[in-house]
């Protein structure tokens, strides 16, 4: 996750500058901030029923084997859902927001 977060602050910061802008150290503590909150993520409770029943010991080499698949597709989704959203930063933004950047591109503010 911090490997995450470290790339779209560099992003963002790459783009003031692109933009021909300035960040003062005030508005560079505030785009981490928000960008340590956007990426925040809250790990769900662990159900130890099913812990104790994965246990490596009581496990078929065939379970053993499907777990460790299930385990590499999870984490080859979250980089892929990384990658998404680090290549197409459009992706997960509202529509509003698309016209919004869409119309600012060519000089235009979409009314409120």
């Amino acid at each position: 996750m911090l490997k995450k977060q470290d790339a779209l602050i560099q992003y963002k910061r790459l783009q003031y500058v692109r933009s021909g802008k300035v960040l003062s150290p005030e508005e560079d503590a505030r785009l981490v901030d928000e960008v340590k909150k956007s990426t925040q993520v809250t790990m769900p409770k662990v159900d130890i029923g099913m812990v104790k029943a994965m246990d490596s010991d009581k496990l078929t080499p065939k379970q053993l084997e499907h777990l460790k698949n299930m385990a590499t597709f999870v984490k080859s989704q979250r980089e892929y859902v990384e990658l998404l959203e680090r290549y197409n930063p459009g992706i997960s933004m509202k529509q509003t927001d698309k016209v919004r950047k869409t119309a600012r591109r060519v000089g235009l503010e979409v009314p409120e």
